[in-house]
């Protein structure tokens, strides 16, 4: 039997058959959770870009990896610190 024509027979016994399950809503995300994610994957793609550039180098230089992740991390808090000060929401004053 097809899922139309249970559907339909669902309908003709007043909507007692089959109903598909309704769809979840997404958690709204703050902003401080989306900029979050939005370093997340870019400090991972520029992560595993750096590898990748040591390892397919001619030469593998340990020290100069280690310098690049350092630099991409300290690049990530400074975006994080950033972020946070474009992003910041202005809070209503209360005056009692």
């Amino acid at each position: 039997m097809s899922r139309q024509l249970k559907r339909q027979i669902g309908r003709a016994q007043g909507e007692r058959g089959t109903k598909p399950s309704p769809a979840r809503r997404a958690r709204p995300r703050s902003r401080e959770q989306r900029l979050n994610r939005i370093l997340l994957i870019g400090g991972g793609g520029l992560a595993i870009g750096a590898v990748m550039l040591a390892v397919l180098a001619p030469r593998f230089d340990g020290g100069l990896l280690a310098i690049n992740l350092v630099a991409i991390a300290v690049g990530l808090l400074m975006g994080k610190g950033i972020g946070m000060i474009f992003f910041r929401r202005a809070y209503p004053t209360t005056s009692k």
